[in-house]
């Protein structure tokens, strides 16, 4: 009889514990940096100066809504920062393509590219491919 009741009660722990009733557990990255993450992308011409660009975009794919975004150092001359840890949590763990679109404002050329940034749960936002900077012609 205690056997029975021994088995029994081994069942109703063994069911209780399955995945179906667990709740998922909280984001918790772990140990982080006070370090203020950004990820930028840079605008120069073939001899490698910056160039002015106008009409920037940068789309989430997974979403297809736009990233806040703003010029490096208040210019729209050489950069912008694309992800910053203060919108981390825009893009998942695995990361998400961000399509970026400028013009050059003197030859008006449009480029577009693709940087895949990471983020969600992590301590900070990374970039997990694409360019750094982009080069017109």
């Amino acid at each position: 009889m205690k056997k029975q009741l021994l088995f029994v009660l081994l069942i109703v722990v063994c069911l209780g514990c399955s995945k179906k009733n667990r709740q998922t557990a909280p984001c918790n990255p772990g140990m982080c940096t006070m370090i203020f993450t950004t990820i930028g992308i840079h605008f120069v011409d073939q001899a490698g100066k910056d160039v002015t660009v106008k009409d920037f975009t940068a789309i989430n794919m997974r979403t297809n809504r736009s990233v806040k975004s703003e010029p490096l150092n208040g210019s729209a001359s050489g950069g912008h920062v694309i992800a910053t840890d203060g919108n981390m949590k825009e893009f998942t763990n695995d990361g998400d393509d961000v399509k970026v679109t400028v013009t050059n404002v003197a030859t008006n050329q449009t480029k577009s590219v693709v940087v895949k940034i990471a983020g969600g749960c992590a301590c900070h936002v990374s970039k997990v491919s694409g360019p750094d900077t982009v080069v017109f012609d």
